[in-house]
């Protein structure tokens, strides 16, 4: 399924009233595609109809403040965590590659990373998104082969066994009859 059609997918869920399903995938989404700014706004949007503004700013914080609400929503989300880039840092785990970004969310990132050196002098660095198939094929790679390894391995613990109870069977015979 693309990205359009997970997206219609989502729109869907809204309109019948299944918001927690609709963020829940979205959110998954934003995982898989961080730098797509439109899915943080969509979410943003979502919470921001709900009511619950602090989430709203959490997901606004790297869109442009081109309306007031967005301002108020990102600073009550910012207020929320005593305005530490730390804290939001880690809240928002960005792990897309921030040269694709608007200039304004680079700023915006970069801010936050400074503030976080400053105030914690640490910068929590999250590993870019990987291709999940990708890795789910290298994973199945190396499952398989320790699998194998694994059935060798029993194989040889099973047929060990074996050959001592017939060992044991056998001198049981041979001392008494």
């Amino acid at each position: 399924m693309n990205l359009k059609e997970k997206l219609n997918k989502i729109d869907s869920e809204i309109d019948n009233g299944l918001k927690f399903k609709a963020t829940d995938r979205l959110r998954n989404l934003i995982q898989e595609n961080p730098n797509e700014i439109k899915l943080w706004n969509k979410l943003a949007e979502i919470y921001y109809e709900s009511g619950f503004l602090d989430s709203a700013g959490k997901y606004w914080i790297l869109t442009e403040p081109t309306e007031e609400r967005i301002k108020k929503c990102v600073e009550i989300y910012e207020k929320s965590v005593n305005y530490s880039g730390n804290q939001i840092l880690q809240e928002i785990v960005f792990r897309g590659d921030k040269s694709k970004l608007s200039e304004f969310a680079k700023q915006k990132l970069s801010k936050l990373e400074l503030d976080s050196e400053a105030k914690v002098n640490h910068v929590p660095k999250f590993d870019k998104k990987l291709n999940i198939k990708k890795k789910y094929k290298t994973e199945q790679k190396h499952t398989l082969k320790n699998k194998l390894y694994e059935l060798i391995f029993f194989s040889i613990i099973a047929i060990i066994g074996i050959l001592i109870i017939i060992g044991i069977v056998t001198i049981v015979k041979w001392l008494f009859w």
